[in-house]
């Protein structure tokens, strides 16, 4: 049963995001690409603080006329290549194609989650998105910010991720998200945008592992996005 509360709290959530389309650019801009590339540069850091990874992606979203994603990038010499063709994965290092079914599911998981927090906030708005408006809230870093919980699923099942996004309450920009997986929680702090397109995207992201109160345990990512453009 839906009652007056939340849909008072869903209306709420949805104003808000409607604010933060506009602040990032429009539905109409972000409805009109077809498709954008950019450079994605990632340091991924052990909880001791050693470097455990550092890659740096060409990659290239379509989202019309339905959806097809490229990501390369270069390890101890050899180009790494994952292609989705819309309908299946393809996976090529160096010449050699693998063909691992489970690898290339995990692969796509990848493709999926680099699309899906370059998009916000413009598609929070789909179907299938349970939004609630949480309040003011004090993030770690002493900002103060406007909280939309989004479970994109059903919100009974365990498995399923939950996010929280956190508004400027001036600009209405994301300052950031904290996501609850079945693992781990994480927050990560937009730092700076790239507004060369027209679309606010982020420049650079910060990403921390932390405790289900948001407190920080280490730094987990830092991101660094450019070379933006759009088709």
């Amino acid at each position: 049963m839906v009652t007056n509360c939340n849909l008072s709290s869903e209306r709420k959530a949805l104003a808000i995001i409607k604010k933060s389309i506009l602040a990032h650019g429009s539905v109409d801009l972000w409805n009109s690409i077809e498709s954008f590339t950019l450079q994605k540069e990632t340091w991924l850091y052990l909880e001791n603080g050693e470097v455990e990874n550092h890659i740096i992606q060409e990659i290239e979203f379509r989202q019309k006329p339905f959806f097809e994603a490229k990501m390369s990038w270069v390890k101890d010499s050899i180009i790494h290549r994952i292609v989705f063709d819309g309908t299946r994965t393809k996976y090529l290092m160096g010449e050699n194609e693998i063909k691992n079914e489970g690898f290339l599911a995990n692969k796509k998981k990848d493709i999926d989650a680099a699309y899906y927090v370059l998009t916000k906030p413009f598609n929070l708005l789909e179907q299938g998105k349970n939004l609630e408006y949480q309040g003011i809230t004090k993030l770690a870093d002493g900002r103060v910010v406007e909280t939309v919980q989004v479970i994109d699923g059903d919100p009974e099942n365990p498995t399923v991720d939950i996010w929280w996004y956190f508004f400027d309450t001036q600009s209405f920009q994301i300052v950031g998200y904290r996501v609850k997986t079945s693992d781990h929680f994480s927050m990560v702090y937009n730092q700076e945008w790239d507004n060369s397109t027209g679309i606010l995207f982020p420049k650079i992201r910060e990403s921390y592992r932390v405790d289900s109160l948001g407190n920080h345990l280490y730094l987990r990512a830092k991101y660094q996005f450019k070379n933006f453009s759009i088709n």
